[in-house]
């Protein structure tokens, strides 16, 4: 199910500007992997793909949601949830343009580090 969500969303940020510059190893813990994502003159945003699972940590192409990586001292920065699309794909596509528009203000924030 991953994979279409990833795809999805990945569209959505080339829509925006943004690229997927790289893609980060996980920690082998929750996290499954990272998205680095730059675009024009804007600070370098991360996303973070969640993976925690009961034994293992997933791989990217199962992973069940997302969120982008808080920068120091602001609180929790805004998820995505990757719930089923054929069953409520209007949600999903709010949510997806949700996530987007958050990250369209985390990356304009001055300043970043």
């Amino acid at each position: 199910m991953s994979k279409q969500h990833l795809q999805a969303l990945e569209e959505a940020l080339l829509r925006n500007g943004w690229q997927v510059a790289a893609v980060h190893p996980g920690d082998d813990y929750r996290i499954s992997a990272t998205w680095e994502i730059p675009r024009g003159g804007s600070p370098t945003v991360f996303i973070d793909f969640d993976g925690m699972d009961d034994t293992v940590c997933l791989p990217l192409e199962q992973s069940y949601g997302c969120r982008i990586r808080a920068r120091s001292g602001k609180d929790e920065a805004a998820g995505l949830y990757f719930r089923k699309r054929n069953k409520s794909r209007r949600l999903w596509e709010q949510d997806l343009a949700a996530f987007v528009l958050a990250l369209e203000n985390e990356g304009n924030c001055e300043p970043c580090n």
